[in-house]
């Protein structure tokens, strides 16, 4: 089975780096859990200092509110880092399965550790958290600014972009499973907005969202309608 170091310099994020730039930690030698889908891995409000380091499959990263709904922050997709903090205390929010889920769980305090003895691995960790706070400013931007169309165009576009990046999508399409209800958590919007908006982007000719699968039409028009940047999704 494929040892965290193995998929880590197979991945963007770590794939320039030699095998000695990887170091001798042993938590590399991690191998993957499976999760079945709808599965929780972590809880808000936990204290355990374990993080993860998504291998394959959906997964989402929620906020829960006192009134029971919730905040999608971000789905963590292939070799994504999830549950890094920089000091002690509860997570501040929850990671569950949305598909069969493998993940590779890590030591926050080893990873620490291993992050300050060695330049390299530092700053590809580095590179790695700056991407994921620019993929969470933009989803602030989404629920805070856009609206309905631009927000969804976005989103769509970003999850196409992040999934090429590992192999995952190809000419405009791919695999979402995404169902209305978590894309509405996620957008901060209703199910049925959500609903209605889809129909008015395929109407449009813009793109596709159907029986499990994104298509994107007109790209350079639904870029235009969103106005995307992919440029914050880069692995410096």
């Amino acid at each position: 089975m494929q040892t965290l170091l193995e998929f880590m310099r197979s991945h963007p994020v770590g794939g320039t780096l030699s095998k000695n730039g990887w170091g001798n930690n042993d938590f590399f030698g991690a191998t993957a859990k499976i999760y079945k889908p709808h599965s929780v891995i972590s809880r808000q409000d936990d204290h355990n200092d374990g993080i993860f380091v998504v291998k394959s499959g959906w997964a989402i990263l929620y906020h829960g509110l006192p009134d029971g709904e919730r905040q999608i922050i971000d789905t963590p997709l292939r070799g994504d880092i999830v549950g890094f903090r920089g000091v002690d205390g509860p997570r501040l929010a929850s990671l569950a399965s949305i598909t069969e889920l493998a993940v590779y769980e890590i030591s926050s305090k080893e990873l620490l550790k291993a992050i300050l003895s060695q330049g390299h691995l530092g700053k590809k960790i580095a590179c790695s958290l700056a991407r994921l706070n620019a993929i969470l400013a933009e989803h602030l931007m989404n629920t805070g600014r856009r609206n309905a169309m631009r927000r969804t165009a976005h989103f769509l576009l970003e999850l196409e972009e992040r999934l090429s990046m590992v192999g995952l999508s190809a000419h405009g399409r791919y695999e979402c499973p995404l169902t209305q209800y978590e894309l509405a958590d996620i957008l901060g919007m209703t199910a049925v907005h959500v609903n209605r908006t889809l129909r008015e982007l395929r109407k449009a000719d813009l793109v596709s969202f159907k029986s499990g699968y994104v298509e994107v039409i007109n790209r350079k028009k639904l870029v235009e309608t969103a106005g995307f940047d992919s440029e914050y999704l880069r692995y410096r």
